[in-house]
């Protein structure tokens, strides 16, 4: 059959608007790590947020006195921990064992981490693993020793404290992570857990330390969704919760302040109230309140 000049054009123009659409999905399909990164970096599909200075009434409570009320959470999920604010030798973390699995973690993120790493496989059908939980402060040193680009001072890690984790999926490990499925969803769903990727791809110059996507970090709500949606880092973070303010974010009043006499101010109307020392001589408190 023959075609005539009108039909072939069609068909040339078909054709190449097929071979650009295919070329351009098969360059999507193996690039799609870095086009999350290029999203994340830019905020792409982010809600920012901003926190309100708020001045609710307050009372003062004695820190002792909040241990045995069931008002009170007392836990460490807000310290910072890196080269300027090291952790104690010697400090008492919160340390248990998660699920009989030979993980340790922080106490106050098994909840939560047993939370996303169903949604993992739920999302995903993939099973989160943790590559390395908690170290002795020995253990760190070694690992600086061996290594000191990589790994950071003995006392300047997170994970003498628990409080996070580095994971991966079945093939797919460290800067892997984020090519899989698992990895992004991870990376762009962990803050509705409560944890942050603790070095993001946008913050080395505020945590010195460069992206890693496999190292997850428990801080809770509403902290977790704000760091997400602001593209900040929990230095960052912390840094602007002015001293002896307090901020409200959706349902909670957010407070960094120094104990006056062992004393914290809270707000009268809220039920639930977490404190955490933040690891520079202050203390973070999250309040739920009653609207």
């Amino acid at each position: 059959m023959k075609l005539n000049k009108k039909t072939l054009k069609i068909i040339i123009t078909v054709t190449a608007i097929l071979l650009v659409a295919t070329t351009v999905g098969l360059l999507a399909y193996f690039n799609q790590h870095r086009i999350f990164v290029f999203c994340q970096n830019h905020g792409i599909g982010k809600t920012k947020s901003n926190l309100e200075a708020v001045t609710p009434e307050t009372e003062k409570i004695l820190m002792s006195d909040m241990e045995n009320n069931p008002r009170f959470t007392l836990d460490q999920s807000m310290m910072l921990i890196n080269t300027e604010y090291t952790a104690a030798e010697g400090f008492d973390f919160n340390i248990e064992e998660y699920k009989d699995t030979t993980v340790y973690m922080n106490s106050c993120m098994l909840d939560a981490y047993a939370a996303l790493s169903q949604a993992v496989t739920d999302k995903t059908g993939k099973k989160l693993y943790v590559s390395s939980d908690v170290r002795t402060r020995e253990e760190q040193e070694a690992l600086y020793l061996e290594d000191p680009k990589t790994a950071t001072l003995p006392g300047a890690s997170e994970h003498e404290s628990g409080l996070c984790v580095d994971v991966y999926v079945a093939y797919y490990a460290g800067d892997a992570f984020l090519k899989s499925d698992a990895g992004r969803f991870v990376n762009s769903h962990a803050h509705k857990y409560g944890f942050i990727i603790r070095y993001p791809s946008y913050g080395e110059d505020s945590t010195g330390i460069r992206f890693e996507p496999w190292h997850i970090r428990y801080i809770g709500q509403p902290h977790a969704e704000f760091i997400y949606n602001n593209n900040l880092t929990l230095e960052q973070y912390i840094e602007m919760l002015e001293i002896g303010k307090l901020y409200q974010n959706g349902e909670y009043i957010i407070s960094r302040q120094f104990a006056d006499e062992g004393y914290l101010s809270v707000p009268k109307n809220a039920t639930e109230i977490t404190v955490s020392p933040d690891n520079t001589g202050a203390y973070i408190i999250t309040a739920k309140i009653n609207n």
